[in-house]
């Protein structure tokens, strides 16, 4: 994205015909204007991005950051004559019920749809970004994505006795770039359990990929892509006619449940790693929670 936005700028410079001395900072004249060009076409959450690229660009090149108030009450006017069509619209949560249905669904002797089963609870009921657990291809990053050597099963689960809850090891996060630990607590749809049985299935062993299946015809370990995933559930998802879901509305839904179960928000907050109350706007059936 900050690579995106540097050559936004340079297309806007050009187009301007803006000249910019080599290897010096961007005047904050030049970068007031080119917040203000933006006004009226773009969200002001896109504009805040572009100019967080082009501080960042500045960082790497030891260059001053010419940033103002003057250059935030632009960006603040540039939000606040965000364009209608730039607005997106609220991404619905997937829900318990739609959690039910793909269990429904998905074959219990398939290994493929074991491991997405337990995918989806760990990621819906932890609060998950898909990226911190699913690779996006095929290659999978080990020092980014979840080893079955990270998970710590609860007792009753297969795990040591003395363990009351699950938890995994994250090696990094959106936000947490040195790894985490998340709990995993127990629910009427099981993560723990579907994580035994998924494990056992499929055979992974402690240091491949927490979320492969075996082929059903080969037995290779394949790793979990985010597109398979979604794929999976929103072939099952459609044909009950459902709209389709992104990787985002596990995160949403895991939060929407747990405040409807009446989960303090304070515990869903640390549960779900929000390091702001950035969280709240994620809120769905707010009429339901009150």
């Amino acid at each position: 994205n900050y690579a995106g936005a540097r050559a936004h700028f340079q297309q806007w410079c050009n187009a301007e015909r803006v000249h910019l001395t080599q290897g010096a900072s961007v005047p904050e004249p030049i970068l007031c204007a080119y917040a203000a060009a933006m006004a009226g076409v773009c969200a002001g959450g896109t504009a805040r991005s572009r100019l967080a690229g082009l501080h960042f660009w500045h960082d790497r090149q030891g260059l001053a950051w010419k940033g103002s108030p003057r250059l935030l009450r632009i960006l603040k006017a540039v939000t606040s004559a965000t364009p209608s069509s730039s607005r997106r619209e609220e991404r619905p949560p997937v829900t318990e019920a739609m959690l039910d249905e793909a269990l429904k669904k998905l074959d219990p002797k398939r290994p493929f749809d074991v491991c997405v089963a337990a995918a989806m609870l760990v990621a819906f009921w932890s609060q998950l970004r898909l990226g911190e657990v699913l690779s996006a291809t095929r290659h999978y990053d080990f020092d980014a994505l979840p080893t079955r050597r990270g998970l710590r099963l609860r007792a009753d689960a297969g795990g040591a006795l003395d363990r009351v809850t699950s938890a995994l090891w994250l090696p990094r996060t959106k936000v947490e770039r040195s790894g985490v630990w998340i709990w995993i607590a127990r629910h009427y749809n099981d993560p723990s359990y579907a994580l035994q049985d998924h494990i056992g299935v499929n055979r992974i062993a402690l240091d491949d990929p927490l979320f492969a299946y075996r082929h059903d015809t080969s037995g290779e370990l394949i790793a979990l892509t985010r597109g398979a995933f979604l794929g999976r559930l929103n072939e099952i998802w459609s044909a009950c006619g459902m709209q389709r879901f992104t990787g985002h509305s596990f995160r949403i839904g895991g939060t929407t449940a747990l405040l409807r179960a009446g989960v303090d928000p304070e515990v869903v907050k640390m549960a779900g790693r929000w390091k702001s109350d950035s969280f709240l706007r994620y809120w769905r059936a707010i009429d339901q929670i009150i």
